[in-house]
């Protein structure tokens, strides 16, 4: 299982969109999402909430992915 905050990183890098424009978007500083984003800090459910809002995904795609296979596969056999 891959750590959220590189999830995170990897969503946010994938989508061009910029620490500085995270942090605005949760009113937060620079420094907190850059904490976030090096593993140095671990983001709350509201923190959470707020990068996926501003990053425009679901908070679930956080979290590992094979979950959301699974979950997928098992949708297809019932």
């Amino acid at each position: 299982m891959k750590p959220v905050y590189l999830n995170i990183e990897e969503i946010r890098m994938r989508k061009g969109v910029t620490k500085t424009h995270i942090a605005k978007k949760c009113n937060r500083t620079v420094a907190w999402y850059h904490g976030i984003s090096i593993g140095r800090r671990v983001p709350n459910v509201e923190s959470l909430q707020m990068i996926a809002d501003a990053l425009e995904v679901d908070v679930r795609v956080f979290f590992d992915n094979e979950l959301s296979v699974t979950r997928n596969y098992e949708k297809q056999i019932v």
